[in-house]
């Protein structure tokens, strides 16, 4: 059962409260090429057009706007690969927040520049003790806001399932599937949830690299996991960790998971330059190499959503990581 929170009332007046500060972005029927070749109908969400470069940023403003002014008086912390860290820089500028980022020291430069333009104070960190830092942040008066668990976070991840729906009823259509990138689990608990309660047939997919399937061997052995084994270019998707709340909502709603090669991920970045024209980021493409491993029976005649969820990845680390593994 979705948790009041997350019923479709609550996130509809989560989403007026957004509604000001995001952008509402493009979903699109797919050309009839990408039809013949996935052997579905095929639909984009471009996630990737959001303010600070991903979905993240819903749910980082979610939580400022949610908060008492008190709360925020000494200002936020965050820890991310990159993509949480640029949208809580970005939520700190707008709404002129101190902030303490703790960024992985493997962290793109790319990704640590933006952070910079925003005027965040950065602070390395690695995946081991990240959220050891952010608990000592917090002990100094720094409001933690986590990149995938928590209330708000994860009623930020569910306005962007409230678009969606809202996008393809005014297509007059429905959905059959939708395909989710996983790291920590918010954005697929959050848009499940939503998805879930205006379609009920709709088949949510999460898909991870082999090399971090922390949400898979979680479902697997009924917990989340406390230490996520990682090995994976697809470092959004490297969550170290999986947290109770954003698990246990994910248990209800995803209906399968599909685990991807990184290779695979890597062809569907150069496949997505050739046809989309877009430079994006290894997890954002990986609902395309899941596809592929789809039954495409199944798939016949039925409406297929990719969200593509983040696009902070700049030319020469895109080619670097294309060019490499070529």
């Amino acid at each position: 059962m979705i948790p009041r929170e997350l019923s479709i009332n609550s996130i509809e007046q989560v989403y007026k409260n957004l509604k000001s500060f995001i952008n509402v972005t493009p979903l699109i029927k797919a050309n009839n090429l990408f039809d013949q070749i996935f052997n579905t109908n095929l639909y984009f969400k471009f996630e990737c057009f959001q303010k600070s470069g991903s979905f993240k940023a819903r749910g980082a403003i979610n939580n400022i706007i949610s908060s008492e002014k008190k709360d925020l008086q000494d200002g936020i912390t965050a820890v991310s690969a990159g993509n949480h860290a640029i949208a809580a820089s970005y939520v700190s500028n707008i709404f002129n927040l101190k902030n303490k980022i703790f960024l992985y020291e493997s962290a793109n430069p790319y990704r640590v520049n933006i952070c910079k333009n925003y005027g965040a104070n950065i602070l390395f960190t690695n995946a081991t003790n990240a959220f050891d830092e952010v608990i000592n942040a917090e002990k100094e008066g720094y409001k933690f806001i986590h990149p995938f668990d928590g209330i708000h976070t994860l009623q930020g991840s569910a306005t962007l399932g409230l678009e969606i729906a809202n996008q393809i009823k005014n297509l007059n259509t429905t959905i059959d599937n939708v395909l989710i990138s996983v790291g920590g689990g918010g954005l697929i608990s959050g848009i499940g949830s939503a998805l879930k309660q205006i379609f009920p047939h709709v088949n949510i997919v999460g898909v991870e690299p082999y090399g971090a399937k922390g949400m898979t061997d979680s479902l697997k052995g009924n917990s989340p996991l406390s230490k996520v084994k990682i090995d994976s270019i697809a470092d959004s998707l490297c969550a170290p960790l999986h947290m109770p709340y954003s698990y246990d909502i994910a248990r209800k709603v995803i209906d399968q998971m599909i685990n991807i090669p990184d290779q695979d991920m890597i062809d569907s970045m150069m496949f997505a330059f050739k046809n989309l024209k877009l430079f994006l980021e290894p997890a954002c493409v990986a609902g395309f190499a899941a596809l592929k491993k789809m039954s495409s029976l199944k798939l016949k005649n039925q409406n297929t959503l990719i969200l593509l969820c983040g696009s902070n990845i700049d030319y020469q680390s895109w080619s670097q990581i294309v060019k490499k593994n070529q």
